[in-house]
C-alpha cells in the first residue's frame, strides 16, 4: 500500500529532520549561490564540479546540513530564464529519488530560496510544480509481495519553510490540492496494476462504490441484465466469451452549490480488465500487459475523484465500462453483427478491436444525461504508439476549440497530447456491406484515427466530443523522473480534472 508523503508549511523547520533541500539557479554556466547560509557550500560544489547547472542536477552532502538538518540536498533549477513547470516537476522527481536512495524520512524545503533571480516562474507556481514532482513518484505496488521489506520506503513528511505569510497561506492551499492529486493518481495506478484474476469487473464495481461514497459521489452499477434491457449489444458482445459478468458503472458528481452557468461534463472510460484479443487472439509476447487495458476507466475515475476534491463548479457524469475480452465458447467471432444501444449495427471484422465497441454503448448512455461535452479515454490502439511513441497521447475531437483547450491544459501539466484529424472521409473505410459499420478496416492504415472515427458515430448531433487514446502513455513512461519505473503512470488525471474545472 502506497503511503504518500505529508506536506506542511512552517516559518521554522521541525526540531529534527533528515535533510534540508536547497535550490540554486544558474546563469549560463555560472551558478548563482542562494542566500540563507548555504552560499559557501554551493561555491565549494561549483569549484569541485560536482553539481551540474542543468535543471534537476542534484548533490547530496551527508552531515553537511545546518541544524536541525543532518544532511543537505542541493538541487539545480538551471537557467532562471528557461525554467518551466515541467523542468521544476522533473527536478522534484530527481530530488525524491535521491532522498529515497539516502533513506531520508523527513525533509525541509527552503521555500524562500525558490524565489530565484528575476524573470523566472512565479515562486508559488514553481513550488507547486516542484511539490508535484515530489509526490508523483511516491508509489509502489507491493500488494502481493510476501515480504513487506520488499516494499520501498519513501519520504514521510516534507516541510516547506518560509516566513512569508502570504506565501504560507497560498502554498498551504495548493499543497492540499497536490496531495489530493497524489491520492487520485495512486488509485488509478493501483487499479491499473491490479492482476486480472483479482481485478475483475465485479472488483472494480465494488471499489467504485466504496471509494465514491467516501468522496460524496453517487455511484450506480448496471448489471449485464440491466445492460441487456437497455440494448447494449456491443458491450455485452465483447464480454460474451467470459465467465465473469461485465459491469457498467455510472458516477454522478454534483457541486454543493450549483451555479446557473454550471455545465455538465461526461467522462467515459474503457475498462477491459483483460484483453486476450478474443477469437482474434493476440500474440503471447507481452500479453501480460493487457491487465492495463482498463486504464481509460481508471483514469476517468481518478479524474472524477480529483475534480470532486477541487470542488469544481460543473456537474460530472462518468460512465465506466468494465468487462473482459476472452475467447470462450460464447465469444463473438469475425462476421458477427451486433446491435448497439443507439440502434446502429456493427459488423465485427476483428474481435481485438473491442474497446471501441464497449465505448460505443457507454458513450450513448452518457448522453442520456444531456452533457455539454463528452470526453472519453481509452487504451484504444497500438497504432497510437507507432504514430506518437510514448511522449504524448493521441487526441481527436469534433470541435477544434475543445481540442485546443484540452491540449493546452495537458501541455501545461506535462501530460502532452497531439491532435489527429477527424475528417469524415476516414469513416468511408469503416462502412460495411451488411451493417451500418465495421469495427476495423484490417489494412493497418490510420488505425488510431479510424478508432476515433468509429467512436464519433455514437456522438449525437450538436454534442461536443473529444477522445484521448492513452495506450502508450498509461504505463511504462519511466523517461519522466517523476513517474514510477514500471507499471501504470496515472497520466491525464490532472489534465482531465482541470478541464472539468475550467470548461465553461
Amino acid at each position: 500500500m502506497t503511503t504518500l508523503p505529508m506536506f506542511d508549511v512552517r516559518p521554522v523547520p521541525a526540531k529534527s529532520v533528515d535533510a534540508d533541500v536547497v535550490a540554486t539557479f544558474s546563469d549560463g554556466k555560472k551558478t548563482i549561490s542562494p542566500k540563507g547560509g548555504y552560499e559557501g557550500l554551493i561555491d565549494r560544489l561549483k569549484k569541485a564540479e560536482t553539481l551540474g547547472t542543468k535543471a534537476g542536477a542534484v548533490q547530496f552532502v551527508r552531515f553537511g546540513g545546518r541544524k536541525p538538518a543532518e544532511s543537505v540536498l542541493v538541487v539545480s533549477l538551471g537557467n532562471a530564464s528557461e525554467l518551466t513547470h515541467e523542468k521544476a516537476r522533473i527536478a522534484g522527481g530527481k530530488v525524491y529519488a535521491k532522498l529515497s536512495a539516502e533513506k531520508a524520512k523527513s525533509v525541509t524545503v527552503q521555500a524562500d530560496l525558490f524565489a530565484g533571480p528575476k524573470g523566472d516562474l512565479d515562486t508559488l507556481a514553481l513550488l507547486g510544480a516542484f511539490a508535484e514532482g515530489l509526490i508523483l513518484p511516491a508509489y509502489s505496488f507491493a500488494k502481493y509481495k510476501s515480504a513487506k521489506a520488499d516494499a520501498p520506503a519513501g519520504l514521510g513528511r516534507i516541510t516547506f519553510v518560509t516566513k512569508d505569510k502570504k506565501l504560507t497561506a497560498e502554498l498551504t492551499h495548493n499543497l492540499k490540492y497536490i496531495h489530493a492529486m497524489g491520492e487520485a493518481v495512486t488509485i488509478v495506478r493501483d487499479w491499473s496494476n491490479e492482476p486480472s484474476n483479482f481485478g475483475t469487473p465485479e472488483y472494480y464495481a465494488g471499489e467504485a462504490k466504496r471509494i465514491a461514497k467516501s468522496y460524496g459521489i453517487k455511484c450506480t452499477v448496471l448489471s449485464e441484465k440491466e445492460c441487456a434491457r437497455q440494448g447494449m449489444g456491443l458491450f455485452l458482445g465483447v464480454g460474451a466469451g467470459s465467465d465473469r459478468e461485465g459491469q457498467m458503472i455510472v458516477l454522478e458528481y454534483t457541486p454543493k452549490k450549483v451555479a446557473k452557468d454550471a455545465k455538465t461534463i461526461a467522462f467515459v472510460g474503457k475498462g477491459i480488465t483483460f484483453d486476450t484479443g478474443g477469437i482474434s487472439l493476440k500474440p503471447g509476447l507481452k500479453m501480460e500487459e493487457m491487465k492495463h487495458d482498463m486504464t481509460g476507466a481508471a483514469t476517468m475515475f481518478g479524474a472524477t475523484l480529483l475534480a470532486s476534491r477541487m470542488g469544481v463548479k460543473n456537474k460530472i457524469v462518468t460512465v465506466l465500462a468494465f468487462t473482459e475480452n476472452m475467447p470462450g465458447g460464447d465469444a463473438i467471432t469475425p462476421s458477427h453483427v451486433l446491435k448497439s444501444r443507439s440502434g446502429k449495427t456493427v459488423e465485427i471484422w476483428n474481435t481485438d478491436a473491442e474497446g471501441r465497441l464497449v465505448l460505443g454503448d457507454a458513450l450513448d448512455l452518457a448522453q442520456d444525461y444531456k452533457p455539454d461535452v463528452v470526453v472519453d479515454a481509452a487504451t484504444l490502439t497500438g497504432a497510437v504508439g507507432i504514430a506518437l511513441g510514448k511522449l504524448c497521447a493521441g487526441l481527436m475531437a469534433n470541435d477544434d476549440a475543445l481540442a485546443a483547450q484540452i491540449k493546452q491544459i495537458g501541455d501545461d501539466l506535462g501530460e502532452r497530447l497531439w491532435q489527429l484529424p477527424a475528417y469524415d472521409e476516414y469513416f468511408e473505410d469503416l462502412k460495411s456491406d451488411v451493417a451500418d459499420m465495421k469495427n476495423v478496416a484490417n489494412d493497418g492504415m490510420g488505425g488510431t484515427i479510424r478508432g476515433g472515427m468509429f467512436l464519433k458515430q455514437f456522438i449525437k448531433k450538436g454534442v461536443k466530443w473529444a477522445h484521448l487514446d492513452i495506450a502508450y502513455t498509461s504505463s511504462g513512461i519511466s523517461h519522466l523522473a517523476y513517474m514510477p519505473k514500471t507499471g501504470a503512470s496515472g497520466q491525464h488525471v490532472r489534465t482531465l480534472a482541470k478541464f472539468a474545472n475550467d470548461f465553461s
